[in-house]
């Protein structure tokens, strides 16, 4: 036997299981328990709301995000199908740039509410008092005029199908015109035709 285990001794493992648990038990009593009470809600923020309202807060798309997110190619195609004329392409590439001009309008409505609350806050005594703040104030005025310089440039661009939304006008009239192949294909094509 060695110097240290004569001094110190050696422990068996079940003796060491005893002591952690009777040590673990002591500190468990020791805790105060905290009252239920004290809490508004016993669940997650999240699990507050239904399923619908979940699933908008998890996903903040903007209403412009989510019309270019639509499969045009296939509304298109459908619309090739279903109606194979090209006055009813034109008019539904007008109705997808109404919807973008819709959005684009309302865009700018909000950012004119912003920038007249911006206005109202920017006056002399706010410079003198926080000029750090104010220049900070100002810089985000100048950003939300730039976007609405942007937005109203890509309002004019949507109603000749180019900006921001040309890629789901191109979209959509490549799907109307593979739609139409088909419809032709079908109908005008490839149908047998008894002349007697």
């Amino acid at each position: 036997m060695s110097i240290f285990t004569r001094l110190f001794g050696r422990k068996t493992p079940i003796m060491v299981e005893q002591q952690s648990q009777a040590s673990i038990e002591t500190m468990e009593s020791n805790i105060p328990q905290i009252d239920k009470s004290l809490f508004i809600e016993d669940m997650h923020p999240d699990e507050l709301f239904t399923g619908e309202e979940a699933d908008k807060r998890r996903s903040k798309k903007s209403i412009l995000e989510d019309l270019k997110s639509r499969d045009y190619y296939a509304m298109g195609m459908r619309d090739g199908l279903d109606d194979p004329n090209f006055e009813t392409m034109d008019q539904n590439v007008n109705l997808i740039a109404c919807d973008f001009k819709e959005v684009y309008s309302q865009a700018i409505q909000e950012i004119d509410e912003q920038l007249l609350k911006i206005d109202r806050t920017l006056v002399p005594q706010f410079e003198e008092q926080m000029p750090f703040e104010y220049r900070e104030v100002k810089l985000q005025k100048e950003r939300l005029e730039e976007q609405k310089w942007d937005l109203k440039q890509q309002f004019d661009l949507a109603t000749v199908g180019e900006g921001y939304i040309e890629k789901s006008v191109e979209r959509y009239k490549a799907g109307f015109k593979k739609g139409f192949r088909q419809w032709s294909n079908e109908n005008l094509m490839f149908k047998p035709f008894n002349t007697l």
